[in-house]
């Protein structure tokens, strides 16, 4: 989150804010569960239905961010949280490939050419479970969300062959430009403010949506039920929701905004980049991963933790 926004925020209210960023949700999400105290947290879609029903999260009080008016109607509603009780969108946005093309003996435009040989120790992944996992699905032809028994049996089963092909981004890292401009790796997991970041380094880093589909990410303000701060907490919601907010984030980090009212004011480039805001043909293959029931995940886990163990 741009320290400007929080530094605005404290100039307004006089209410100084302490930002604690992560590596992975599941850091977060271990932190929470030991105790940790946040008066907001920003959360991939995901998790949201599990917490949920842990009763870890609280209800939002509407009453208290009006400007919850500017938010698209594309983002209410969503299968993930139902009438938007329990969440409000922060940011969104597109999952590709970011390759080096001048490293590359053919080109890259599936999630299947990630088992094209040329590639053995050339591709980078975050070690983030679901999203590697998703990833190998992917590259196999199936559903990030698949319930498949034989699917994830394949799954498990080729995981070790892939992760002996790939390495992993370094805990503390924010993006993938030093291993694709150094030539250490030819092709990264990465997200539109990876592809900006590169870009603006080498002219030789293209970020791809590969055509099976791209993965669609989802992240959210939601409110810890241990809080004591519920409605400071709702205020910057609605701090962030004023559309001069909204598009700072989105000028500053390169990601889509799901405020409405926020687009004019985004910077015309970022406004017709096809990566940040994909036409609507992108967007109808495109996945967004889902909670998934006790024990599909258990076998997501599984296939993870093989995953890491067979890694070089």
């Amino acid at each position: 989150m741009p320290q400007e926004l929080l530094d605005a925020f404290s100039a307004e209210t006089g209410i100084a804010v302490e930002y604690i960023g992560y590596d992975t949700p599941e850091e977060v999400l271990a932190a929470w569960e030991q105790g940790a105290a946040y008066d907001l947290v920003i959360i991939g879609n995901q998790f949201i239905s599990g917490l949920v029903s842990d009763k870890k999260i609280a209800s939002i009080n509407y009453a208290n961010i009006p400007n919850a008016r500017n938010l698209s109607a594309n983002f209410r509603d969503l299968a993930f949280d139902p009438g938007n009780r329990y969440s409000v969108v922060y940011q969104w946005g597109t999952t590709g490939l970011l390759i080096r093309t001048d490293l590359l003996e053919r080109p890259i435009m599936r999630w299947s050419d990630l088992w094209d040989p040329a590639l053995d120790g050339k591709i980078l992944l975050w070690p983030i479970p679901r999203d590697a996992v998703s990833v190998l699905l992917k590259s196999l032809g199936f559903s990030v969300n698949t319930t498949n028994p034989a699917h994830l049996a394949t799954a498990l089963e080729r995981a070790p062959d892939f992760a002996r092909r790939l390495g992993w981004v370094g805990e503390g890292v924010d993006t993938v430009t030093q291993y694709l401009v150094s030539g250490e790796y030819a092709v990264a997991l990465g997200w539109t403010y990876d592809a900006l970041d590169a870009q603006r380094q080498s002219n030789n880093i293209a970020y791809i949506l590969p055509g099976e589909g791209t993965i669609l990410w989802v992240d959210c303000f939601v409110l810890p039920a241990t809080s004591t701060r519920q409605a400071l907490a709702e205020q910057f919601i609605d701090f962030f929701l004023r559309p001069e907010m909204s598009a700072l984030v989105t000028n500053q980090l390169g990601v889509a905004t799901a405020n409405d009212a926020a687009r004019p004011l985004i910077d015309t480039a970022l406004r017709n980049n096809q990566a940040i805001f994909p036409e609507l043909a992108v967007l109808q293959r495109a996945e967004l991963e889902m909670p998934l029931d006790p024990v599909t995940q258990a076998r997501y886990d599984e296939i993870w933790n093989v995953f890491r163990a067979a890694q070089p």
